[in-house]
């Protein structure tokens, strides 16, 4: 039985939209649905609440793509993501400030991935708590709802995975392989990424080979 392809964007901010609704476009033009992973902030600079344009873009796609929260600000301290060690307590108190924050702002969100793909033992224990019913990490997608975890290994462009060309040609060979085994392909790119040529071609050769080896392009909402 074939697995699917998801396909996902995060670090979409004023600096990267351009580039993040030129690679929409060309994966839709591949009949490719796209998730984007959203957060109420960026770096300690960029706030979505001040950000109309990308608010607005965000919102005229609520309603046909998959939207998922993607932290609280994306914090960064060395190579840990922001929910990749916390405990509960922690976790419950950044997950109460990014749903009511995007909430004010129009998005209720029922999917979670924290940056990086990581996160913690101590997160994944409260996520019901918030409403969600679909998390994904480096290990697999919890469908919350229903108790179940399926494995599914996350190939990644950027997003503290580095985009150089030999990392690039790994995951295009990865995606083919995965998908001739009927895995679950997931690829996701920052959108920081995205300005460099290069990147938007091979992210889009990495999709294109998964089909070629059998994969079905979804988004992460066939996971509720």
């Amino acid at each position: 039985m074939p697995g699917s392809l998801l396909v996902s964007i995060s670090s979409i901010f004023d600096a990267t939209l351009d580039d993040v609704t030129s690679m929409v476009r060309d994966l839709d033009k591949e009949s490719v649905p796209v998730s984007l992973l959203v957060a109420p902030h960026i770096d300690a600079t960029w706030h979505l609440a001040k950000d109309t344009t990308t608010r607005g873009w965000l919102a005229e796609q609520h309603d046909t793509r998959a939207l998922l929260l993607n932290g609280f600000d994306q914090a960064v301290q060395g190579r840990r993501s922001e929910f990749a060690t916390l405990g509960a307590h922690e976790a419950r108190l950044r997950l109460k400030g990014a749903t009511r924050q995007m909430a004010a702002l129009g998005f209720d969100l029922d999917m979670f991935a924290p940056p990086r793909w990581r996160m913690s033992e101590g997160t994944l224990e409260v996520m019901g708590e918030f409403g969600f019913v679909v998390a994904a990490s480096t290990k697999g997608i919890y469908r919350l709802a229903r108790g179940e975890f399926s494995q599914a290994r996350n190939l990644s462009v950027g997003e503290g995975y580095g985009a150089a060309k030999w990392w690039r040609r790994n995951v295009i060979k990865a995606a083919g392989r995965g998908a001739e085994k009927g895995n679950t392909i997931r690829l996701s790119v920052s959108g920081r990424e995205l300005g460099q040529k290069k990147v938007r071609r091979d992210f889009l050769a990495a999709a294109a080979e998964a089909i070629e080896a059998g994969a079905k392009p979804a988004d992460y909402r066939a996971f509720r």
